[in-house]
This record gives C-alpha cells, sequence and structure tokens, in this order.
C-alpha cells in the first residue's frame, strides 16, 4: 500500500525470518559464526538462546542457506509433539524412507541404523530444534537418548536447541544436568544497541531499493528504540506500521510524533481498558467504604431532620 509512495520494491519491515534480510550486527555475525563452528567441527550440542523477536529463526534460516551440502539437517520449527510424532518427522526430514506406524524403539533402531549409513560415508547429521523451551520434558529426555548413538569416535547425530533464555532455565535443573553438561557450545543473542537499531532500519530500507533513504529522521529512530529496546521484531512491527501512518497523513518524513502514535495504538498495555484489575479484597473495601458513606449520609439526614423537629 505504502511502497510506491516511499519508493521502494517491496515491504521492507516484514517479520517473516527472510535470510535475504539478515542483518550482521557484531553479536548475530558472532553467533552465526558460533553456528558454523558447531557445523564445521560436528560439536554434538549446541545451545542458542535470545529474546523474543531477537532475531533467532532468521539466524537458523541464514545458517541452512549457507550449509551447501556440508550437513545432512532435521530442522523442527514447533516442537510441540509427542515422542512418536518427533522421530518420525526427524527420520522422514532426513529423507529416511520408514513405513508408517513404527513403534518408538523400531524409530530410533531405523534413525541409528542410518545414522551409521551416514557416518560410514563421512556426512554429518543435525538436528536443529526451534523454540526448545516449549518442549515437553519427556521430549528432551528423548534428545539425550539420541545423543548416546555414537561410534567410539564420534556422535552420530549432533543437536542444537534454539529458545528464548527460559531454556537456560530449564538446563540448569536436576533433571537436566546430564543434558547440560553435554553442551560444547553457549551463545546468547543480545539485542541491538541504539546505533545498530538506525543502521538495521536503513539496511532494511536499503534491501528494498528505496530512493529515499531518509524517510526515518534521528528522532523517529531513538523513539523507536525506546519502545523496542532493540529487539529487531519489535522494530519491525513499529517501522512498518510508522510507514503505514505516514502515508495515510502523506508525510514523507517520520518524526518522533508520528512513531509515538504508533506506540500508543501498539502499546495496548497503557490504554485504560487493560490497566491491571484491582484485589478482589481491595474492592470489596472500597465497596464497603462507599455503602457505609452512603448509609451514613442517610441516617445522619434523618437525624438532622428529628433534631430541627424537637428544637422548632
Amino acid at each position: 500500500m505504502y511502497e510506491i509512495f516511499y519508493g521502494l520494491k517491496e515491504k521492507p519491515f516484514e517479520i517473516t525470518p527472510d535470510p535475504d534480510f539478515f542483518f550482521s550486527s557484531e553479536n548475530h555475525k558472532e553467533g552465526l559464526a558460533n553456528l558454523k563452528y558447531a557445523i564445521k567441527e560436528g560439536k554434538s550440542f549446541t545451545v542458542l538462546t535470545g529474546e523474543v523477536g531477537s532475531g533467532k529463526t532468521i539466524l537458523i534460516r541464514k545458517l541452512l542457506n549457507q550449509l551447501n551440502g556440508v550437513a545432512r539437517t532435521s530442522y523442527i520449527f514447533n516442537p510441540i509433539m509427542n515422542r512418536t510424532d518427533f522421530l518420525e518427522f526427524i527420520c522422514k526430514d532426513l529423507g529416511m524412507d520408514i513405513p508408517d506406524g513404527l513403534s518408538d524403539g523400531k524409530l530410533v533402531a531405523a534413525l541409528h541404523e542410518f545414522l551409521l549409513q551416514c557416518y560410514e560415508k563421512r556426512e554429518k547429521v543435525f538436528l536443529i530444534v526451534d523454540e526448545a523451551q516449549a518442549m515437553d520434558p519427556d521430549l528432551l529426555d528423548l534428545i539425550r537418548m539420541l545423543t548416546n548413538l555414537e561410534t567410539s569416535k564420534s556422535k552420530l547425530l549432533n543437536v542444537i536447541l534454539m529458545g528464548q533464555p527460559e531454556l537456560t532455565d530449564i538446563l540448569n535443573t536436576e533433571r537436566f544436568k546430564p543434558l547440560k553438561q553435554r553442551v560444547t557450545v553457549r551463545f546468547d543473542l543480545k539485542p541491538l544497541n541504539r546505533e545498530e537499531t538506525g543502521q538495521y532500519i536503513l539496511f532494511r530500507i536499503k534491501k528494498a531499493k528505496s530512493r529515499d533513504l531518509r524517510i526515518f529522521d534521528k528522532g523517529s529512530i531513538d523513539e523507536i528504540y525506546k519502545y523496542s529496546r532493540g529487539i529487531p521484531r519489535l522494530i519491525n512491527v513499529v517501522c512498518d506500521n510508522a510507514l503505514l501512518t505516514g502515508f495515510s497523513r502523506g508525510a514523507k518524513r517520520l518524526n518522533r510524533g508520528v512513531i509515538k502514535d504508533v506506540v500508543s495504538e501498539l502499546d495496548v498495555t497503557n490504554k485504560p481498558e487493560s490497566r491491571a484489575k484491582l484485589h478482589p479484597a481491595m474492592a470489596f473495601l472500597i465497596a464497603a467504604i462507599v455503602v457505609m458513606g452512603i448509609v451514613w449520609g442517610y441516617y445522619s439526614g434523618i437525624l438532622k431532620t428529628l433534631g430541627e423537629m424537637i428544637h422548632g
């Protein structure tokens, strides 16, 4: 809708994890380097964490685009499934030809045989799980068991777990201490700083082939950073809505005021209807005080009238 108005060939701030729009901040570049190192060296267990919207998925998509046959991968982007479905997905995603209805034990046996064949051909195999903090604990136990598939010299299945910071808390529990001890590469993806936020916005506008690189002024970028705290997904949401708002107002330059208006619409937590409700006990106390006030006012009026009649 606003692309022609701003001279854009495409929308620059879509929230889909398009590897072509991967922005190499120092931290994201380091995260990608850690993942490449894990793949190249066949590191058995890698954990990548980061806040919601920090760019974990686009990072892994960028990695997958650059593998060029270096390794076989099974990428699970939604790990909410049971053990059987989980094993079947891995097998089929790796290209295994398996019949339907196999038991968990037979699926693991078939996977083991396949991994041994890959090892003989010197093919590395990686299981990549996104949103790993949402996994059922039994599946994490299953992953630990799958990492036991090995030869005397090498692990047959390498694992990359990606998730929100809660994943670290899960791995720190007593139950998953054996799993945590197997982590060989660990990286935490950080938000962008103020300078990188401006660079990120400019990078995306350039990628969208804009004829005008000054759509967002300094004040607007300051406000975007203040709201987003450098989280790329939030930056995208604010910028996309700001472009739409600017288009509707005929504004070629987007300033701090436009961003504030957009944020006030997006940040529903600041609206009166979404304010926290009173605790029930407090609400009862306030209601009781109001009622007592009404009753006292009523009876004080009667007493005043009676007094006037007596003294009248």
